[in-house]
Parts: structure tokens; sequence; C-alpha cells
């Protein structure tokens, strides 16, 4: 039987259309942990056609921004360090009646709207943890165990989306068991009321030590804070606009010591603000991830707390500081950090060294097939880095993106970590600290995502002097949306209104 010429021409093409479809990959991935990094992760998975299952251990999706009275990593009064424009999703901003700075409360209700939305729920499994992973041939094997019992299932992919705060870190000082006050970490601390009329003492300046100074300051006898190294306290404005407004593509195209000093100018009352604190740092602010709080250093100049260098040692009821002095104190607080603990990975990685935990990209391990980390950045705007990273984990594994050879991966990690090491002051998080701009563009090169200006000339402004918003890398490449440059030509008037 032979077909007519039309029909030829049809046949062909559904031969072709077959093809096409059929060199893209689709998978079913295992999602580990069910915060923001994993259901975006999931969104973006499903968009390209594979099948996700999130494993979450707790009752509800949400990680760290979930708020519970017994244990989580949030307490009562935090609040987004970045902007509401900046910190949301491509493809799904943070609604205008949210805060500029939302409450714990309003993320947790965005991260649960985003899910209905894109309706993921029925990927989500809660009250499941992950056990064990293990290689199996080509695949993974994942064991859980949930309420209904221990499983085993088989997948060809695994996203590692739990993050960084697991374990808290608690140091051990010469007498801590003797002292007869409470010590705790922040971590278990909830509510400012356990600080009134007490005397306090915190340890260590990253963003939450830096709030719940300020926050027992109102309440407490005393507050003193301590820490090792002076960081950069910044406004959550300047000039009347969220200061992550100040990073722009603009900005990036100036000499750097033009930058520099337009950059001084605005900051320059800042500065003096540090000075006269006695708290200005030996370094320059793109140094390490300055902390954003509105008054620290206010409540530092004019008394409300004492800063002193880092603790030595205890009494029974007294704190010892390395300078030689001490306090007494009712609470101690450490604010001091969390170690990495994953222990359902402890075949391949040794997590109890976690500067040893590098990987190309902060996603890709060299020697791990169809694994990715997704959210394993310190810094600024980690919804959005998250996002990226599903996006490129996503054509990878539909093989629309390949990755570099394994030695080309351990080359490029290798050489990332020492810039880190010559560039960056250390911290116990440089080693997954990423520049958000830079990152966030390079990542989205791996996709062809990012922005074209001139391909966008009717809000080339917007690109160029705006903030950096995630939705501009929807505008070119795959996946894209069809509502980011009204999005993005509105964002002007929304920060001024």
């Amino acid at each position: 039987m032979q077909l007519s010429p039309g029909y030829q021409e049809s046949f062909s093409g559904l031969i072709e259309s077959f093809a096409t479809l059929s060199s893209s990959k689709k998978c079913r991935v295992a999602i580990i942990g069910g915060g923001a990094s994993g259901i975006t992760t999931a969104k973006c998975l499903r968009e390209d056609g594979h099948e996700p299952v999130i494993f979450e251990s707790t009752d509800q999706i949400g990680g760290v921004w979930v708020y519970r009275k017994e244990v989580s990593s949030t307490f009562s009064t935090v609040h987004l360090q970045n902007s509401k424009y900046v910190s949301g999703f491509s493809d799904y901003p943070m609604p205008n009646h949210f805060s500029e700075f939302p409450h714990h409360s309003e993320v947790l209700e965005y991260l649960n709207n985003y899910v209905h939305h894109f309706k993921l729920r029925d990927c989500i499994r809660l009250n499941t943890r992950v056990n064990k992973v293990k290689r199996v041939g080509d695949f993974w094997e994942v064991t859980t165990c949930s309420p209904n019992g221990k499983s085993k299932e088989i997948f060809d992919a695994i996203a590692i989306c739990c993050g960084i705060y697991h374990e808290p870190k608690i140091p051990n000082f010469p007498g801590q068991e003797k002292f007869k006050g409470q010590i705790i970490h922040s971590k278990f601390y909830k509510e400012p009321s356990i600080f009134l009329g007490k005397k306090v003492v915190v340890l260590g300046n990253g963003p939450s030590g830096v709030d719940i100074a300020v926050v027992a300051s109102y309440t407490a006898e005393s507050v003193v804070w301590g820490f090792r190294k002076k960081r950069w306290m910044l406004p959550r404005y300047a000039s009347g606009q969220p200061i992550d407004f100040n990073i722009s593509r603009l900005n990036k195209l100036m000499p750097s010591k033009l930058l520099s000093l337009i950059l001084g100018l605005k900051l320059y009352s800042v500065y003096l603000e540090h000075k006269k604190c006695n708290m200005l740092p030996a370094f320059n602010v793109e140094k390490s991830v300055p902390i954003m709080n509105d008054n620290i250093l206010n409540r530092v100049r004019i008394g409300a707390i004492k800063t002193k260098p880092g603790i030595s040692g205890f009494e029974e009821n007294r704190v010892l500081f390395e300078d030689g002095t001490s306090v007494e104190a009712d609470i101690v607080v450490y604010a001091t950090g969390f170690q990495l603990n994953l222990p359902f990975l402890q075949d391949f990685i040794d997590d109890k060294n976690p500067e040893g935990l590098n990987f190309y990209k902060n996603v890709f391990h060299p020697e791990l097939p169809q694994l990715a980390f997704i959210g394993f950045v310190y810094g600024n705007f980690i919804f959005p880095c998250s996002e990226l990273q599903a996006r490129w984990f996503s054509k990878v594994l539909s093989k629309e993106v390949s990755l570099p050879s394994e030695e080309q991966m351990t080359a490029a990690i290798q050489a990332e970590s020492d810039k880190r090491e010559k560039e960056l002051v250390p911290s116990g998080y440089r080693h997954l600290r990423v520049p958000a701009f830079d990152y966030m563009d390079d990542i989205a090169n791996q996709i062809n995502a990012r922005p074209q200006i001139w391909r966008n000339f009717k809000i080339a402004w917007e690109l160029l002097a705006g903030p950096l918003v995630s939705t501009q890398y929807r505008l070119n490449g795959p996946n894209q949306w069809e509502g980011s440059v009204k999005w993005i030509s509105s964002l002007s008037k929304l920060a001024r209104r």
C-alpha cells in the first residue's frame, strides 16, 4: 500500500515530532525536603515533564519558615532579610499586600500559595523521613519511614533540598557546665518574653544574633552582645527604597572604582554609624554577607546593647570574655549557626566537614550522577537562586543541557574554592557563599535564560537600572512567563507607592 504525498508528509512530521519528544528524557525524581527549595524544584521538574516526589519529614511544607513553639529555625520576630521584590520566584511574585520585608508568617503563606497555584500538593508526602539513599546500577534507591512504615522506592534522580540549617552548633567553653543560668541555642528561642527583666548575653552576629540582641534590649535588664568579627549592619532602606534596589545591571557595568565611590556616598551615614559604635569592619561590604537590621546600631549607640568580643568561659553566675572582662548573666543565647547533617548520604559525603562540601557551581557533585543539591547557598536571594538551580537540574535530566566532564567539574570546583578563600572574609559558610548577581546570571547562562536587553527594548531601562528580580530570567530562553514584561515594568511604581 502506498501513501499519498499528503499522508507521507503528515506521517514524516509525526515521526519527527515523536523523535523530538523521545530525545527529551523524563525522569522520576525524589526531592528531599519540602521547604522553598523543594517546592520550586518540584515545580520546575513538572514544567519539563518529569515526575517529582517530595519527601518532607514534618507535617507541613515550608521548611525554616514554619514557626513552631517547640523546635524550629524561626522565631516570632523574623522577617526576610531582602525585600519581597527580589525574594520571590520568577513567575510568581509576592503579592502587593505583603510587607516590603515580609514577616515569616507571610513567607509561609506565600510558599503554600505557590504550591496551590502550581498544583503541587499531589506530589508531596508529609511526615515521611528519608533514612537512606543508595546507588543501584543507574538508579537511586530511597528508603523512607512514615506512619505507614518503612518503604523502598527506585528513582532516576535525587534532589537534596533540605538546606543547611540542621543541627545547631553549640560551643563548649570552660566552666560552661557550672553555669547556673540558662543556655539556649537560637534554634530553641521563640518569644522575647523570656528576656523580661533578665541579664542577657547573646553570642554571634549573624541575622539571628542581631535580631535577638535587638529584641532583648527592649525588655531585658541588660544585654551584652558578643562576637569575634565586626560585620556590616545595613538598614533595609536607602533613599526611601529597599536597599537591595542598589544592586543593578547598570552598577555592574560601571568601573569598580566609580561604583565604590557611588556606593560609598550612599552608605556614608551608615559608615559613620559603624564608626561611632566602634563596630567598623576591617573589610569592604562586598567581602561578606551584610546583615539587614534597622535598629542594631542605634541600640548599641544609646547603650541599650553593650558589645564584647567572643566568650572565653563561664563561672557560676558570670560570663567571661576574651578581653578579660566578665558580666553577670541569667540567660545566654548561642546564635552560633548550624552544622550540616545529611545522614542519608553518609555513604557518599562526609557532612561533618562542611568545608569539604564543594559542588560544581554549588549544585552538582562530580562523582554522583543524577543528583543535585538545591538551595545550598549562603547569602541573599535564596529563593531565586534555588529556582534557577532547579531549572538547570531539570534541563540536565532532560538531556537538553550537558554537564562538563568529571575532571572539568573538579577543576572548576577547586578554582572557585581558591577564589572564595582569596576574596571573602573567613566564615562558617564561606564555602557556600555566592555573589547573587553573577551567580544567577551564570546559572541562567547554562539554560540560555539570561535576559537579552536588546530583545526587550521596551523595558531596557528597568532591566539595566532596576533591581535584580528573578523575573528577568523568564523573558528569554525556555519556560518563559507571559506576565514578566508587565511585572518588571510596574516594579518602580510598586516600590514608590
